[in-house]
């Protein structure tokens, strides 16, 4: 059995425009992606397993988010869960939305807002994080740059609302170690309320760093579905930073730096199969007998119980 925690999920009538600057990002890959994209990709890539998710839409701005909120609340398979998607701009319909019996959390994101948030409450408004803290709906949180870079700002949301259930996306959004990594880890993880899902990273240092930190048991699987259908690698620009690089040519791949990096993603298989092969690196590595219990834990006991599954 397995529950994926990173699921998004939407029609294509609820593209209602996809803008320059998502247009330049890797989530234009897949602006559209039907429950039965999933259900049909699911039945190929886990081998006859019992998967559950839980969905939420698509995130740049141009999506009907309404709209995908309703598609996956009403028509998502009985045994999966909804994250409703909430908008800054709409508290109040956010907060409603929330408290569908269908609704396991709360997912808002960073570049939704214009110009892109570069602090937390800045696409999290205040009245949304109060009314998940008292009801215990978790949230899923995007953080608006890699944990490193941002560990102060989100110490204060834990500090404002210690009771606050968050579920930190993509490991905090590090693909590679960096400095200050294991630092920023253990700062987050002496908070017991918040968890890390894996979505879409493919680093079993990362991996490891996360587990050590955090433990089996506040780690869960996420794909990032369809997103994890791209083959991709990670590198380290000598002036960007942390970038990904792809054989094939992608429209969001800048052409002249494809032509350089292009080599290192030669033969690269699904970021799906990275990620999970980063978790199951990560675990030899931890000593103990029992490393069942362990991927029982991370690929389905912490999200059926954090989500309420």
């Amino acid at each position: 059995r397995v529950i994926d925690c990173h699921a998004h999920c939407n029609l294509r009538e609820h593209v209602r425009f996809i803008n320059d600057r998502s247009l330049r990002h890797m989530l234009s890959t897949f602006p559209y992606y039907s429950l039965e994209d999933s259900i049909r990709i699911k039945r190929l890539m886990y081998g006859g397993k019992d998967v559950r998710s839980l969905r939420f839409a698509k995130t740049f701005r141009g999506i009907d988010h309404r709209a995908a909120n309703e598609y996956l609340l009403r028509q998502s398979p009985a045994q999966d869960r909804v994250a409703v998607y909430g908008l800054p701009e709409d508290v109040p319909y956010t907060i409603e939305a929330m408290h569908d019996p269908r609704c396991s959390a709360v997912k808002m994101y960073w570049s939704y807002i214009e110009p892109p948030a570069e602090k937390i409450y800045q696409f999290f408004p205040t009245a949304v994080l109060e009314e998940a803290q008292a009801h215990g709906i978790p949230i899923i949180l995007h953080l608006p740059k890699m944990i490193v870079r941002c560990i102060d700002d989100f110490q204060r949301l834990v500090a404002d609302f210690p009771r606050l259930r968050i579920v930190l996306a993509h490991l905090g959004l590090s693909k590679l170690p960096v400095p200050g990594l294991e630092e920023a880890f253990a700062a987050a993880a002496k908070h017991p309320n918040v968890l890390m899902d894996t979505s879409l990273n493919p680093s079993p240092e990362v991996m490891l760093l996360a587990l050590r930190a955090f433990g089996t048991d506040r780690i869960m699987f996420g794909s990032d579905e369809p997103l994890h259908l791209i083959r991709s690698v990670a590198f380290k620009h000598p002036v960007h930073g942390e970038r990904i690089a792809t054989e094939y040519p992608y429209h969001w791949i800048d052409p002249a730096e494809h032509a350089e990096y292009k080599h290192l993603a030669a033969g690269a298989i699904h970021a799906h199969w990275q990620s999970v092969g980063a978790i199951k690196s990560a675990l030899a590595r931890i000593p103990g007998p029992n490393v069942e219990r362990m991927k029982q834990r991370i690929f389905y006991e912490n999200a059926r119980e954090y989500f309420d599954f």
